[in-house]
């Protein structure tokens, strides 16, 4: 059900999160010719040692095969997946793809 009576009273975008140092934009993801940012709530980029680069591109492969697969609860919209319970999120929606541990969302 669609209720275009609401009125949106604020936002807050991807970049502006970036910038308050919330989320750390780690790439982009290129699928033909659509191109995602990629982003790390900074408490996983940090917490989970992420700042290698090795072991942060082997999170976003596994992230993205992820993502890849049906999944019932997909909405459309938004896909979320668990990588590692109750440790790591990957969720993709209209802005980008964020991993995130469950506490960030």
């Amino acid at each position: 059900m669609k209720n275009t009576d609401w009125e949106i009273v604020s936002t807050y975008t991807m970049e502006q999160a970036v910038s308050d140092g919330i989320l750390v934009k780690v790439g982009w993801c290129i699928s033909g010719k659509a191109k995602t940012p990629v982003v790390f709530t900074s408490n996983l980029f940090y917490s989970g040692g992420y700042q290698d680069a090795d072991l942060r591109l082997k999170l976003i492969t596994r992230g993205l095969e992820s993502l890849q697969k049906p999944d019932k609860e997909d909405d459309g919209y938004r896909k979320l997946r668990v990588l590692e319970k109750k440790e790591i999120w990957v969720i993709e929606d209209g802005t980008g793809i964020t991993f995130m541990k469950p506490e960030d969302y």
